[in-house]
């Protein structure tokens, strides 16, 4: 027998042999334990290996957070996908460590003979199906540095023992109520989760077709792929190349990540290291901070740069132009834009500017982030020479996006919004203002920090009564904005509330401090900023959760973030009643979603089905989703989806901005509920930093309230034409 052949039947013995094919495919990781060092958590031993709290918890059987040093935690297998899609700011060593890989691994399945990557490169996380070479098991990752003990903080007993410990934002399955998944939903559940297709990046023309055609076939506007590939006609000729979407090279910003360099971003975006600083105005040593937002391109002051969640409608009304006439300006036919696009603004409103008033802890960078500019673009146009800026100064700034209140100040008259209800005990606070009591704390003092509540649950309920028919009476007193929503009922259920915080995310301020947000506090403040617009366009409104101290809210500074307090309560005096434990919204299993279902069926009263709208609000923390907001609508069993609530879904993405998104999933809120349409708007991702970022500033959450609304009455219009 030739020594080739002897070769080729060991290597047929040991593929047969039982185990070796089964290993070669299983993508298994198997269990690891890590042994629990002085000055570990349990969250800093999960963000370590890119866990949840949720699963270490469940898979060593814990019921709290406690744990002790040489204590053996089980650390549970995961299953490893095929292939990885690079994102902006990921780095080799970061993807090995997310998929458990060696380094060395990762370069020999990707043939590299460096670790440079580029955004949008996919990389394979296991050896190609051809290699009969059996490959090593990936080695367990390295325990992490212990750190010293942090300083406890002291906090009250819970008043349920169910109540999970709020998470950091490496923690997203601890999270996956956000979206009231499947995960909580009960028996009848299913993990059907319809993504809505995203056409390819590219696209070859074939015989015949024309720009029309593959727009309709992908579902895109005709002037989005005129955009993209610079077409001045739409004559198109057979092979050739149409992008049908931006790639992340398109972006105009970018948010700096823990571990990025500057000489890391400027590559990843094909950029000259030394342009990126200068174009930031950064020091020489290109120092950047964590969640730093930098400009990819200069901006000439006659064009906007459209970031993510930028919609046409509110760049329109910022700069003072018209919708139409800024698509006429563009050769637009829709008002779908995509991100990193350039939009030209009419030239006898490029110089429009409005003002901003310096408040203490504001700096330079975080001014220019909120509005849309670059630190040497605001330098210049306030002639400010170095870094330092005094308090009551007043800035020329470009206006923020959705300010409609008025182009000669970027503050939005917060008068016109927050009512006065000082009968009921009003407490001044930099991130306030509450009634009757306040929090202990001055701020999310860090992630798992909680207040728990002073008063039973009915007595919270009653005193919620009491503060939001006062708040409620006020906002009549509102002139309208429109009757457009003249009929319709809406029933507004902020995300989360009582025992439940959602989730509970660090960012970095402008000057690099750490701050915490919580996102049930911030869906609730944006809940009932929807609830004002909708009133004022002569809709009836009413929502199913209530707070007993707190209405509209500012943080002055934006680092004054709002405490966790545990007091919301279900807007229904029947759930309060047993005034126990079980009374207080809360999350997981044991979380009762039907009560707000419940709630829902009771504040829509006679209102007609076709006439009922259920907006379900949220933060999401998933880092396989893309940075920008999402719109879930009911997605069963088999094919049995909610047509009505996708149509809404579809309509309110354009106003919602650049890179919306939406898609069906079986979710236990808008399963069985009373409304015509119901929908979940997860409106900021916080795996995200800037998005954490962003809820920290009421002008943001304003925004976001008016994207909604904009949204809602563009779909009502479109039920009244399609009736007609």
């Amino acid at each position: 027998m030739r020594w080739s052949h002897c070769v080729l039947v060991v290597l047929l013995v040991w593929l047969a042999l039982p185990g070796q094919t089964q290993a070669r495919k299983e993508k298994k990781i198997p269990d690891q334990v890590h042994v629990v060092r002085r000055g570990e958590s349990l969250s800093s031993i999960a963000e370590h290996y890119q866990l949840s709290v949720a699963q270490l918890r469940k898979a060593n059987r814990l019921r709290g957070d406690q744990i002790r040093v040489g204590q053996r935690l089980k650390l549970p297998p995961f299953t490893r996908p095929a292939w990885h899609r690079v994102d902006k700011g990921e780095t080799l060593v970061g993807i090995a460590r997310l998929y458990r890989l060696d380094l060395d691994q990762l370069r020999q399945f990707n043939l590299l003979s460096d670790d440079r990557i580029l955004v949008g490169q996919r990389l394979r996380l296991s050896a190609p199906e051809s290699t009969l070479t059996a490959q090593p098991a990936a080695p367990p990752l390295p325990p992490p540095t212990a750190k010293p003990p942090a300083k406890e903080v002291p906090r009250p007993p819970l008043p349920d023992s169910t109540l999970a410990v709020a998470v950091s934002d490496s923690t997203a399955d601890d999270t996956a109520e956000a979206a009231d998944s499947t995960a909580q939903e009960g028996p009848d559940s299913t993990a059907t989760a319809e993504e809505e297709t995203l056409p390819p990046l590219d696209y070859l023309v074939q015989k015949g077709e024309s720009l029309v055609d593959i727009a309709r076939r992908f579902d895109l506007p005709p002037g989005l792929l005129r955009q993209l590939n610079n077409l001045k006609k739409d004559r198109l000729r057979p092979g050739q190349k149409l992008r049908l979407r931006p790639s992340a090279l398109d972006e105009g910003t970018h948010i700096v990540r823990p571990g990025q360099t500057l000489t890391g971003i400027a590559r990843s975006y094909r950029l000259d290291v030394e342009k990126l600083r200068e174009l930031n105005g950064l020091d020489k040593d290109g120092r950047i901070l964590v969640g730093q937002k930098l400009r990819l391109r200069p901006t000439a002051k006659d064009v906007h740069i459209v970031e993510r969640g930028d919609a046409l409608w509110e760049i329109a009304s910022a700069y003072g132009i018209d919708a139409e006439e800024l698509k006429k300006l563009n050769g637009l036919d829709s008002e779908e834009i995509y991100p990193g696009q350039e939009l030209k603004l009419s030239p006898r409103k490029a110089d429009t500017f409005a003002l901003y008033r310096v408040e203490p802890g504001d700096n330079l960078s975080e001014i220019a982030r909120l509005h849309q500019m670059s630190v040497p673009e605001l330098r210049r146009l306030n002639k400010i020479k170095g870094a330092v800026i005094h308090p009551g100064a007043r800035l020329k700034v470009r206006p923020i996006l959705g300010d409609t209140e008025s182009l000669q100040t970027a503050e939005v008259n917060w008068d016109s919004l927050r009512v006065p209800l000082r009968r009921l005990g009003e407490i001044e606070s930099e991130n306030g203002p509450y009634y009757r009591d306040r929090p202990k704390a001055p701020h999310q003092l860090q992630p798992d920090y909680y207040e728990n509540p002073s008063l039973s649950p009915i007595q919270a309920y009653e005193r919620s009564q009491e503060l939001w028919q006062a708040f409620a009476g006020s906002v009549e007193q509102l002139p309208p904005l429109s009757s457009a929503l003249k009929g319709w009922n809406f029933v507004l259920d902020p995300g989360h509330g009582g025992l439940d915080p959602g989730a509970v995310v660090q960012v970095m301020d402008g000057n690099g401090n750490k701050v915490f947000v919580v996102e049930d506090e911030y869906v609730y403040d944006i809940a009932v900023r929807v609830y004002i617009l909708l009133r004022r366009h002569g809709a009836q409104a009413g929502l199913t959760l209530l707070s007993p101290n707190h209405l509209l809210r500012h943080s002055n500074p934006a680092a004054q973030t709002f405490v966790n307090e545990k007091n919301e309560v279900y807007n229904s005096r029947e759930f309060n009643e047993p005034s126990n434990a079980q009374s207080w919204p809360r999350g997981g299993r044991g979380g009762n979603l039907n009560a707000r279902v419940h709630i829902a069926e009771k504040l829509f009263g006679s209102t007609p089905e076709n006439r009922r709208i259920f907006l379900s609000f949220h933060a999401d923390i998933d880092p396989q989703a893309p940075e920008a907001p999402l719109v879930l609508y009911y997605q069963g069993k088999k094919t049995r989806r909610d047509l009505v609530s996708r149509n809404c879904a579809h309509a309110l993405l354009p106003a919602l901005g650049a890179g919306a998104h939406m898609r069906g999933q079986s979710l236990a809120v808008l399963r069985n509920n009373p409304a015509g349409v119901k929908v979940l708007l997860e409106l900021r991702n916080l795996a995200y930093t800037d998005h954490g970022w962003a809820l920290r500033f009421e002008q943001l959450r304003q925004r976001d309230a008016e994207k909604v609304v904009k949204g809602i009455l563009e779909y009502v219009s479109r039920q009244a034409l399609s009736s007609k």
